[in-house]
């Protein structure tokens, strides 16, 4: 696994975590939004990291979005199979990591405002989300989640960026 980049929007500049070893969190509670993607998931790896050293409770969620025609408790055989397999790998991964982890499935209408109740009403200290790689680090390049995280979150949110992938040059 890479080391991530954490963009702080207060002070307009990207922290390598290889290169910032002084980063900690003092808290009790780390949430996790996971879905599948190789950000979520080595956002989440980071997260056990941080997790362990802090001996914090670390919690990862999978939001099943249910469109608003229909009822919440609509029951959609594959998507709880994504969700359920998604919350899986990341059981899987926290054991690789050798870190516990409290998985849920939960079902909303939005994503991100699910995610800010969940991380109120389980009173977490942190979120963190992760984020593929974009050419640009600025507020147009984060996610609708991560801006609507940014701006609604009670808590610390950090967003954990991948590294590019560069493919080597051909002489």
């Amino acid at each position: 696994m890479q080391c991530p980049n954490i963009y702080n929007l207060a002070c307009n500049r990207i922290f390598n975590v290889e290169h910032e070893p002084h980063m900690h969190f003092n808290g009790k509670r780390i949430l996790v939004p996971v879905d599948g993607s190789t950000a979520a998931d080595n956002a989440f790896r980071w997260a056990c990291q941080i997790a362990k050293h802090s001996k914090a409770e670390l919690h990862a969620i999978y939001i099943d979005e249910i469109p608003l025609e229909l009822p919440l408790d609509t029951h959609f055989t594959g998507e709880d199979n994504i969700g359920e397999h998604i919350l899986n790998d990341i059981e899987q991964i926290a054991d690789e990591e050798k870190c516990k982890v409290k998985a849920q499935l939960l079902k909303a209408r939005h994503t991100g405002p699910a995610i800010v109740l969940e991380a109120a009403d389980r009173e977490m200290e942190m979120i963190i989300l992760g984020a593929p790689f974009q050419n640009t680090v600025s507020l147009n390049s984060i996610s609708n989640l991560g801006i609507y995280l940014l701006q609604h979150a009670h808590c610390q949110v950090i967003i954990w960026r991948e590294n590019l992938e560069v493919a080597p040059l051909s002489a």
